[in-house]
Order: structure tokens, then sequence, then C-alpha cells
């Protein structure tokens, strides 16, 4: 009977083991529609920056004005580092947007935010296997990693495109190690270190995942020994061979400085770790520049010192009260490895700190204080008061994250409000953000004295800027106050003497002043300096033309083209060609120059009727009087003066 009620029983049973299936069927879904939520809120929040330009900060060196994206090469992609660092991944990605789109920044925009939703979905799955399908700690630390306004300037910046495409390999490379320790399968293993080396191809930063593989080692109770290290060595192998190229490229480019003594420079290392975690709850005055103390004022700022204190006394005293909880420990490493070598003890760049550098540490941080919403009340010391409270910072933070980051994203609208926003932020104290906001005044605004104006205040910050008299001899040079001009462009020299634009623009002057002998000379040195100067070999074409050097104005003129194909006023240059081909009397091939640059000529160019005129000149040379009669005429309803005897020497009435 026994038996027989079992089997019953057992047969009975079947029904609760439906029930345990829709059960995690059920959670199943719960899981999926909290990440659908969290990516959802995600993309709304970020909608703001889909309409948003390119900016003057580094957009141009990435895209706007880098042949090697217009067009790219797989040797070109691999070898050349752009803007002081070494990310051949990145370079490729934006290749890809300008094929698809061209410099339409929508495209830009898109990917950097299908990257950052893609980014927030990996970091809910790498929580959630980390934690073992802990269920508030992963909603979360990926809900905040993905609406944290910290995370808008990674985002919204499209030259930050580095930021958000090493993420996402970074992240998938760390759930295949997880994969890998969970299972132990080489494969995952193998996965993993081909996503690092991806990430560490988008940005140099991927270069510590072997560090993060240990502390997740520590965090997974896994024991140390040698072999633990000889399955990082490949990882250790790939993040040396980035480091070498990237130091290369960083002295290379001028990026790395050495004004600040090391003390200083361990002063502000100590501040951005401090103010890091700061901006983490109290995300209020950020901006795009957060600036050096003045060269030449106070050395040490009491900021800087404080935060040094607090560091060195926040730091031990964490470890002592956390000790014995493991995820604490975890969460502050993973934040302090990644944060690492951001911290400018090597002084890289103009800023003391950057938004960008949060968007990977941060999951560390908000991981460790995730991880109490789920944790038993018994487990915890003082959890009748310590869960709530967390609870409630983390509700408060919620709607601040959501309308901080809207707003975040429509300061990146522009060049005009980035550059406004952060000079409301630190007036009359970042020489680079009056820099960009008076470029943007000169190249897209047309206000020149505006942009005089700013740049004025950037050579009183600091008058040792280069680039600063470049760009105020340029304004100066659309005002036609061009004596200003070359004071500005030989101060630019004097400073920086392989500046090749200085050199380019000032032959401009000299031009415009009729030295035909000092604008070649200008030009020829900055081709020297930069032989793929598209501008030079167009102006140094122009002034052989006007010295009648036909053969070297052709090369200079289809050298010139042949840098920058899409350029719209390679028209110019082809129409110079056909010009000095017709002088040497090479009147076949100087009709088809002049055919293109009729083609390409904007409607309403005054040189385009000289353009009919002249393919009227060498069609006329070559006998065909009818075809030269038609250009003429052309060329005198578009109002070139076409003389009478011209036209009645081609059969046509005066």
């Amino acid at each position: 009977m026994t038996r027989k009620r079992e089997k019953r029983g057992a047969k009975g049973e079947r029904r609760p083991v439906k029930r345990e299936g829709s059960d995690a069927a059920r959670a199943r879904l719960s899981w999926l529609l909290w990440l659908a939520g969290i990516v959802a809120a995600t993309f709304l929040v970020y909608l703001p920056c889909l309409d948003n330009k390119f900016t003057d900060w580094d957009d141009n060196f990435y895209v706007t004005e880098n042949a090697l994206v217009a067009h790219p090469s797989l040797h070109g992609i691999l070898t050349t580092p752009v803007a002081g660092n070494y990310h051949p991944l990145t370079m490729a990605s934006l290749a890809l947007n300008y094929r698809l789109s061209g410099l339409d920044p929508a495209s830009y925009h898109w990917l950097n935010l299908l990257l950052h939703l893609a980014n927030t979905a990996l970091v809910f799955f790498f929580v959630r296997r980390l934690t073992k399908g802990r269920f508030w700690t992963t909603v979360a630390t990926a809900a905040f990693f993905g609406i944290h306004p910290m995370h808008v300037e990674s985002v919204a910046w499209i030259a930050e495109r580095k930021d958000v495409l090493y993420a996402f390999f970074y992240l998938a490379g760390l759930i295949a190690y997880l994969r890998y320790v969970d299972g132990r399968k080489l494969a995952w293993l193998g996965g993993a270190l081909a996503a690092f080396a991806l990430s560490a191809a988008a940005k140099p930063a991927a270069v510590v995942f072997p560090i993060t593989l240990l502390a997740i080692d520590y965090f997974r109770r896994r024991p140390f020994s040698p072999a633990i290290i000889w399955e990082k060595a490949p990882f250790f192998l790939v993040a040396l061979l980035d480091g070498i190229l990237t130091l290369s490229a960083q002295r290379a480019g001028g990026a790395i400085s050495d004004q600040w003594s090391l003390l200083q420079r361990i002063f502000f290392a100590s501040y951005g770790v401090v103010m890091y975690v700061v901006k983490l709850v109290l995300p209020f005055r950020l901006s795009a520049i957060y600036p050096y103390p003045h060269v030449g004022g106070v050395p040490i700022d009491p900021k800087y010192a404080v935060s040094f204190v607090a560091l060195i006394v926040l730091v031990p005293l964490l470890w002592f009260v956390f000790r014995r909880v493991r995820v604490v420990i975890f969460g502050l490493a993973f934040y302090l490895i990644n944060v690492a070598l951001v911290l400018q003890l090597s002084t890289v760049g103009g800023a003391v700190m950057a938004e960008r550098y949060t968007y990977v540490p941060y999951i560390g941080l908000l991981l460790a204080l995730a991880w109490w919403l789920d944790e038993p009340m018994e487990k915890m010391r003082f959890g009748a008061v310590v869960r709530p409270a967390l609870a409630v910072l983390l509700l408060a933070l919620a709607p601040v994250s959501l309308l901080q980051t809207w707003k975040r994203c429509d300061v990146w609208q522009n060049a005009e409000t980035l550059w406004d926003d952060t000079i409301r932020k630190y007036p009359g104290q970042i020489a680079d953000a009056y820099i960009n906001r008076g470029f943007y005044y000169y190249h897209d605004a047309k206000r020149y004295e505006a942009a005089v104006a700013d740049f004025d205040q950037a050579l009183a910050l600091n008058p040792n800027v280069a680039k600063a008299w470049l760009n105020k001899g340029n304004a100066l040079a659309a005002l036609e106050r061009n004596d200003s001009s070359r004071v500005c462009f030989d101060r630019a020299i004097a400073l920086q003497p392989n500046l090749a634009d200085a050199w380019n623009n000032r032959g401009g002057i000299k031009l415009r002043a009729n030295d035909l002998a000092g604008a070649d000379s200008d030009f020829t040195r900055a081709i020297e300096l930069d032989p793929n100067h598209r501008d030079a070999h167009a102006n140094r074409g122009l002034v052989e033309i006007m010295t009648r050097r036909y053969e070297p104005a052709i090369a200079d003129c289809r050298r010139a083209v042949e840098l920058d194909p899409a350029n719209p006023a390679n028209y110019l240059q082809v129409g110079s060609i056909g010009f000095a081909l017709q002088q040497l009397k090479r009147h076949q091939e100087a009709i088809g120059e002049y055919d293109e640059a009729i083609r390409t000529c904007p409607p309403g160019e005054p040189r385009l009727s000289a353009y009919y005129l002249y393919r009227s000149f060498s069609r006329a040379a070559l006998g065909d009087s009818a075809a030269a009669l038609r250009d003429a005429r052309d060329a005198q309803r578009l109002g070139a003066t076409v003389t009478p005897a011209y036209l009645k020497k081609l059969g046509g009435a005066p």
C-alpha cells in the first residue's frame, strides 16, 4: 500500500513539476522585462543627442577632417595614430560610419547610442552571472550604468566612440571569462582573450583587463596559484603590446605633459579618485573640462590636498570595515583598477579629471552599493537602517540621473552649446574652452569679431598656445586685417615650428600682399612638414600658375585633388589644371579638365563663366568652331566679357 501510494504520489506530483517549470519561465520573463525596461529608459533619456551636430573638440581630427576615415586602407587603419592615440578598431568603425552616411552626424550618434544600449545589456548579463542571479543588484547596477549623467560624454561625443566600443568588447570578454570560470572550457577563455584584444584595439584603457580578471578570481574565491598567473599570461602579453603602441603614439602626439611635479600629480590623482565617487551620488556641475590650477598660480590648491588626505584615511578604513565583505572589496578594486590609468599620475591632456573616465569604472562602485539591496536583513549589521537608506538614496538618484542626462545630451548639441556651458561653469579659467568656442565662431558661425575676442581671452590665460595664435590669425585674415594676421602666424610658428597650418596660412597672407616668392616658400615648408596637406598643395599650385611654372602647378593641383577627392572646392584645382594645360598648348587635355570643372562648379560661382570661355579657346585652337561658339555664348550668358571680334571669328554674330 505504501509503495502504491508513493507511486500515485509520484504521478500526482507531475502538476507541481509543471508549476515549477512555469515559475522558472515567469522568472526568466521577469528578468527580460526588467532588462527591456532598463534599455528602453536609457534610449528615451538619450533621445536628445540623436540630432546633435559634430563639435570642434576632436571630432575634426577623428572624422570631419580625417582622410583616414574618408579614404581608409587596412595599412593606414593599422599603422596611423590619431590625436595622440592608437585605436585602429575605433577608426575602422568611424570609417564604416563615413561609408554609410558621409558627414551626416546622425549616423554616428545612432551607432554610439546603440553601443551604449548594448553595453547596458552586457552590464546586466555580467552582474547577473557574477553574482549568480542577485536580482536587485543586477537591475540597479545596469540601470544606473545606462542612465547616469557622468556617462553622457562617452555617448554624446562622436570622438569618444572609443569609449562605448572598447567597453562593448571589454564587457563581452568579462562575461566570456565568467563562463570559463564556471565551466572550465578553454573555448570561453579564448573568447575572452579575443574580446580583450578587440577592446584594446578600440581604446588603450582596456590594458587593465587581465588585472580585472584577477579581481574576479578573488570575488569567485578561486585559489591563487601559479596556474592562475599562467592562465593570464596571454592577456598580459596583449596588454604589454598595446601599452607600448599607446605610449609611442602619445609621445609622438605631444599628449604627455611634464609641467607638474610628482607630488602635484599624486594630489591630482587623489582628487580624481574622490571626485568621481562624489559625482556618482551628486552628479551636478558637470563639465566637458575640469581645469588644472593655473600654471604659475597656487601650486597646490587646498581641495587637492584634502582629497589626498581623505584618500589615505578612507581606503584603509574601508578595507578594515569591509575586509570580510568580499563584494565591497571587489567593487572598490574594480573601480580603482579601471580608473588607475586615467588619474593623471602621468598628465595626459589638459584636464584634471574627465567624465568619460568613469564609463567602465562605475560598474564596480554601483555593484558594491546595489549588492545590499538583495542582502538578507539578518546578515547585515545595522540592516534595518542601511538597506532602507540605500534604497532611498538610489530612488532619489534615479530621477536626478534621468533629468541630468537629458539636459547633458542637449549641452552636446553643438560646439557653441558645449563651450558656453563649460565657460559658464569655469569662467576665465580654461584656455581650450575659449579656443574651441572661438573656432566655432570663426569656422561655423562666421562671427569673426567674437572669435577674436575668445582667442584673446585664451591667450590671456596662456600666451604659449600655438593653436590659439593660429586661429586668431585665421579670424583676423577673414576680417582682412592682414598685417595683424601675419603677426599671429609668425607667433604660432615661433612657438611650434612644425605647425604646417601656420606656414600654409602665413603663405596665404603673403600671397595677398603679392609676395609670390615668400608665399611659395611658406607653402613649400608646409608641404615638407605635412606631405598630405591638401590646401598647401592647392595654394602652391596657384602661385606656380601665377609665376608661369605650369608643369609643377599641374602636379600640385592634381595632388590636392588626390588627397581629398570629395572636397567640394576641387573644381578650383581642376580648373587650374585646365588653364595650365592650355598654356602648354595641350588643348585636348585642357578640354577634359574644363569639362570636369564645369560639371562640379557650384551654380552661381563666377568662375563658371571663365571655364566656359577657356574651354571655348581650346576648342577654337583645335578647329572646332561650332563647339567653341556654343561655349563662348554660354560664357557670355553667365557674365563673362566676350569680345565681338572673337565671336565673329567663330562665325557668330557679334
